[in-house]
């Protein structure tokens, strides 16, 4: 047994972590890299870029048009009961800035609790942050209970080919030699099941799903697992999980999200076809 095995459970047994997985690393098969400063995918082979699934899930969301929001808003009398006392007194502009802060605050938040789980992973977790919210991250983890399997992939990149479609999960999970698991982090301030302003849907012709946090990434992690499944015929995705970080609490629950196998590729196959139709 390597000395490590042996500390980790000199560790174990003091209470220190719950279990231990050396069967984690990045997934070697990927064609694609990140380039992430655009943010775009790239053939390592053939230098070929590709449009990510974010990008075209977005293309079926309804659009916010945060300039005619934030002019509204702007021209609303400060004294109206109704409205909101961050905005009284701002112009559009100091408006505009002020959601902008609010967006770069929440992505480095979110951002800094998926690299601590990746980096956790990735470091067969044998890592022992000082930092107390990085330290509460992985507690969070541990407490979903994870199903590990036979391999971990954190930030596991998808690529089609054929689709000409690229994504980032946070993490795949062989199961075994034919079920897979698919899981990802999300931080956001609030997570709703239902669209808050008037049951509003998604675009066509994803008009059944509500334009939601829940919706949106149903949608989302079903393509990766859609992905995978092309990438590997003979697998199949058993289940598809959030883990969701409360900003409040500090703590992480599983939510579980359904397979839309149909609606995966059917997204696909409007990519195709717009990226066909844009030549």
């Amino acid at each position: 047994m390597k000395l490590i095995e042996v500390l980790w459970k000199v560790l174990e047994k003091c209470g220190i972590f719950v279990s231990m997985n050396m069967n984690i690393k990045r997934d070697d098969r990927q064609v694609v890299w990140l380039e992430p400063i655009e943010h775009v995918y790239i053939h390592r082979d053939t230098q070929k870029h590709y449009k990510s699934v974010t990008t075209t899930l977005a293309s079926v969301e309804p659009h916010f048009d945060a300039d005619a929001v934030s002019l509204a808003i702007s021209k609303q009398n400060d004294k109206t009961p109704t409205k909101n006392p961050l905005y009284v007194g701002k112009t559009q502009e100091q408006i505009l800035d002020y959601w902008q802060e609010l967006n770069d605050t929440a992505n480095e938040y979110g951002t800094h609790i998926h690299e601590t789980i990746e980096t956790y992973l990735l470091k067969k977790k044998f890592w022992f942050p000082k930092d107390e919210l990085q330290q509460a991250a992985i507690a969070g983890y541990e407490s979903l209970k994870v199903d590990e399997g036979q391999m971990m992939y954190p930030e596991r990149i998808m690529f089609s080919e054929y689709y000409e479609l690229a994504g980032t999960a946070d993490l795949v999970i062989d199961i075994d030699d034919v079920f897979f698991d698919v899981g990802d982090w999300k931080t956001n301030k609030a997570f709703h099941y239902w669209n808050q302003f008037g049951n509003q849907t998604m675009l066509k012709p994803f008009e059944h799903i509500q334009n939601c946090q829940y919706g949106i990434y149903s949608l989302q992690l079903s393509v990766y697992a859609y992905m995978y499944e092309l990438e590997f015929p003979h697998k199949k995705c058993r289940h598809i999980w959030i883990g969701y970080w409360d900003k409040e609490t500090t703590e992480m629950r599983r939510i579980p999200i359904p397979y839309l196998k149909h609606d995966a590729k059917r997204l696909l196959e409007l990519h195709k076809y717009n990226t066909q139709m844009a030549i």
